[in-house]
């Protein structure tokens, strides 16, 4: 099982103004947390909200029907398509 200390093995540095430091202070404090664990929650939730925003395709109600209807009507296997399929591991 890994410890805090662990978990803890690399480190951020950076420099802000005394407002912007005053400001994120104060909300950690409304938070009860201290400044550091409230940059790295912060942080670390936008980076999963990024994340996953540029990992979700997004299609136009017309993007949309049409990509159902080539779903739907798939075209005839080709010659090159049919050899990989017939390869070890795909009949299975």
């Amino acid at each position: 099982m890994q410890t805090a200390i662990d978990l803890k093995d690399a480190r951020i540095e950076f420099k802000t103004s005394r407002d912007i430091k005053r400001l994120l202070q104060e909300a950690a404090n409304s938070l009860g947390m201290d400044l550091s664990s409230f940059l790295i929650s912060t942080a670390t939730q936008r980076a999963r909200d990024v994340i996953k925003e540029d990992n979700i395709l997004m299609l136009s109600k017309n993007e949309w029907k049409h990509f159902e209807t080539l779903v739907k009507q798939p075209n005839e296997p080709t010659e090159a398509l049919k050899s990989l399929m017939n390869l070890e591991g795909f009949s299975d």
